[in-house]
């Protein structure tokens, strides 16, 4: 489907990765104040046992994250509602909706919008990439939250559960890079946890070759743990 999309044929090939590409470890969250769970920080370090085990050097690194980074992807959240919100009676809209486009018309009016901002993360991750060739972090950061009550939450609280349980993807589409997403076993729940494997632009077939080894080292299993599926008759 990738080689359909981006037109480049050469992806439809499975390859083999690198004999030894660098990779970098990171379990840090983009966002200060987060945290990560111990089954997903778990998830990062097994899997860059085995890569390491397979030849590649291991070693960790954490992205040039900045707070201001936040901001920015932020804007480009909540400044789009904003703009799809004028005209609308404002008190036809939930309460929490209402202090979305409200923080939205604030980073627009404060130029964290601009291009500029987007550029900068993606420089600083290009220089990153300079010195490694695939980043691995957690998927997420916790299991997935309840959404029970949400609509009556406020924003800030709905913000910033969402940002706890999935501060990662988000910071790498920001940048415009290719990332995959490579089941990485299961919590103590028996709910299964993943790793975003991370490459600077151009590096899909990297990407697919290193999912494609994790994938023999380490076979996906169809069901969590915990989950017996129905016997057929």
């Amino acid at each position: 489907m990738l080689a359909v999309l981006s037109g480049d044929d050469s992806l439809t090939v499975h390859t083999t990765p690198a004999p030894r590409l660098r990779i970098a470890l990171s379990t840090r969250p983009p966002v200060v104040g987060t945290r990560v769970a111990a089954s997903w920080r778990a998830a990062v370090a097994a899997t860059g046992e085995l890569l390491a085990g397979a030849g590649h050097t291991v070693r960790p690194a954490d992205p040039p994250y900045q707070a201001l980074d936040a901001l920015t992807l932020g804007a480009r959240w909540t400044a789009g509602i904003a703009q799809d919100a004028e005209g609308l009676d404002p008190h036809a809209l939930e309460r929490r909706t209402r202090g979305h486009i409200r923080f939205g018309k604030v980073l627009r009016a404060a130029g964290f919008e601009h291009e500029r901002w987007r550029h900068a993360w993606a420089k600083r991750l290009e220089e990153f990439f300079d010195d490694h060739d695939v980043l691995i972090t957690p998927t997420l950061a916790q299991a997935p939250p309840p959404l029970r009550g949400g609509h009556r939450r406020s924003w800030w609280s709905n913000v910033w559960r969402d940002a706890n349980f999935a501060p990662f993807p988000a910071r790498f589409n920001l940048g415009a890079v290719p990332a995959a997403s490579v089941p990485a076993g299961h919590d103590h729940d028996g709910l299964p946890v993943a790793v975003q494997l991370v490459a600077w632009r151009g590096g899909e077939a990297t990407l697919l070759a290193v999912a494609q080894q994790l994938e023999e080292l380490r076979p996906w299993s169809r069901h969590p743990a915990s989950f017996a599926p129905p016997m057929s008759v």
